[in-house]
């Protein structure tokens, strides 16, 4: 079943970025030494793995959680910098 997304999971990782976004901004995202706007996968990964570590054990069971998780957050960081560009003018 590739399309299950475990819902606990993108939940918590979807608060963490609020949070960390709250904090830093979107720019904490962006790899710093680009031109263009590019997402950087390990910050990414480290709001998956934060918000595994708050998970149930029993989440912690798919392989491809984490995967698909981070698949999500990146599709809302996404459409984050896509709106933060259209506001721009860019």
């Amino acid at each position: 079943m590739p399309n299950v997304v475990d819902l606990t999971l993108v939940s918590r990782a979807r608060r963490i970025l609020r949070t960390v976004l709250e904090e830093r901004g979107l720019g904490f995202f962006l790899v710093a030494s680009s031109r263009t706007p590019r997402l950087d996968p390990r910050r990414i990964a480290w709001v998956v793995a934060a918000a595994r570590k708050q998970a149930p054990p029993r989440a912690r069971r798919d392989p491809d959680a984490l995967s698909r998780t981070r698949r999500v957050i990146r599709k809302e960081l996404i459409r984050l910098v896509s709106e933060a560009m259209v506001q721009a003018g860019l």
